[in-house]
């Protein structure tokens, strides 16, 4: 398992990226349509900080597994504290963008966390270790509207100076105490061997089953997830007139249930279900959260869909992660896991985008209705999710790569006490 040192500079890069998202996600719709934004328009902005991502990550990925993990998310924590910067400057529609699209693009980082992981965890303890990264994230998305909430206060650009500054701190702390995952000297000449060596391996290791149904599951409901939250504060605004405050506190729940989740109960529940059961139920309860948000009759029904949505999400992704990493050999982790971030990069692109166009030119509830329809054929896919211990993958993997066991650098002790989800 990762060191306690290693592990808590690892969440604290991820709770960083999540705090900075948190202060934006439930102010972003109002302060832009303050500046003049339409509602598609808003989704735009939103939906740029994941087409960024959606770029940005395999290229993280790919690199971090020839230049390292530990490299990787220094750099994107110093070009995260510059993307807060100038939003802390945004005074337009334009640096907005400009200020989402450069946070995205820093947040590639994420894929490359998720490989670090990956390089220090076996087995039933990958979606444990996962499960760590999501709960920080989680955290991040609580505190995030809490801090922006507080600091706005003393002007719209101060909640950003607040993330740019938590970002420089945690970067000279991942100088100082992050360890790095792999051993890069011994295994450079054998990086050539893995099933993401050349492109084309890439794209086909991504394209052929199991990892292609598990993007196809992981596409769906982050598309679902994310048209839901990139238009609930407007239509909460306009059924209910909830303000930003008010959002501030849905997400915070959210956020809340999310660290509970991820950090203490994804893990036991997995050992009791399997990734794959976890997968399906997390999928089912995605679908009746986000469809029933078009019918509610008052505002205090978010008491339960919101932590419901949460405990979803928080059993279903972390999963998936663990089920993508451990269908992939130890030489392409941070490879294929960046990739996969290509298809839930390119879910919070287009879910936002036909969430803003339906929820402006057709009806303000229909988002809520597709989303959850999404949501129901992710269920149907995930029955055919294998079991990790006799997918078909074994015979395209030789038997130290297979994803019923690690898929660590090395298997020794002294390794997995090297490295710092």
């Amino acid at each position: 398992m990762l060191r306690r040192t290693g592990l808590s500079v690892l969440c604290a890069t991820v709770l960083v990226d999540m705090i900075g998202f948190g202060i934006v996600l439930p102010l972003l719709p109002f302060y832009a349509e303050d500046l003049g934004a339409s509602p598609f328009e808003v989704t735009l902005i939103i939906a740029s900080f994941s087409a960024l991502q959606l770029v940005a990550a395999p290229i993280w990925g790919r690199f971090s597994d020839r230049r390292g993990r530990r490299l990787l998310i220094i750099i994107g924590l110093f070009a995260s504290a510059i993307s807060y910067l100038l939003f802390s400057l945004a005074n337009s529609i334009t640096v907005l963008l400009l200020s989402r699209m450069a946070a995205g693009a820093a947040g590639g980082t994420i894929s490359v966390a998720h490989a670090y992981v990956a390089d220090s965890t076996e087995g039933d303890e990958r979606a444990r270790g996962l499960g760590m990264v999501g709960a920080a994230s989680g955290l991040g998305i609580m505190l995030g509207p809490a801090i922006g909430g507080y600091f706005s206060r003393y002007g719209l650009g101060a909640p950003g100076l607040v993330a740019a500054g938590l970002c420089l701190l945690n970067a000279f702390a991942a100088i100082a105490f992050l360890p790095e995952s792999r051993q890069f000297q011994k295994r450079l000449a054998e990086r050539a061997k893995g099933q993401a060596a050349t492109l084309g391996d890439w794209v086909r290791s991504l394209t052929e089953f199991p990892l292609g149904l598990l993007l196809a599951v992981y596409f769906l409901t982050i598309c679902s997830f994310t048209s839901m939250t990139s238009v609930l504060a407007l239509y909460m605004q306009r059924v209910f007139a909830m303000t930003a405050a008010d959002m501030g506190l849905v997400f915070t729940l959210a956020g809340a249930v999310t660290v509970v989740v991820r950090g203490v109960l994804v893990g036991r529940i997995v050992k009791m279900f399997g990734e794959p059961s976890t997968v399906r139920a997390g999928c089912l309860l995605l679908a009746v959260s986000v469809g029933t948000i078009a019918v509610i009759p008052n505002r205090w029904w978010l008491a339960l869909l919101v932590p419901l949505w949460a405990i979803a999400t928080g059993m279903l992704f972390p999963s998936l992660h663990s089920l993508i990493s451990r269908a992939t050999d130890e030489h392409s982790q941070g490879s294929v896991l960046g990739g996969s971030q290509l298809a839930g990069g390119l879910g919070r692109v287009v879910g936002p985008l036909w969430a803003g166009a339906l929820f402006q030119s057709y009806a303000i509830g229909s988002p809520f209705l597709v989303g959850a329809s999404l949501s129901t054929i992710a269920v149907i896919l995930a029955v055919r999710i294998p079991s990790p211990h006799t997918s078909d993958v074994e015979k395209k993997i030789e038997p130290d790569h297979r994803w019923s066991g690690p898929v660590t650098a090395h298997d020794s002790s002294e390794t997995r006490d090297s490295a710092g989800s």
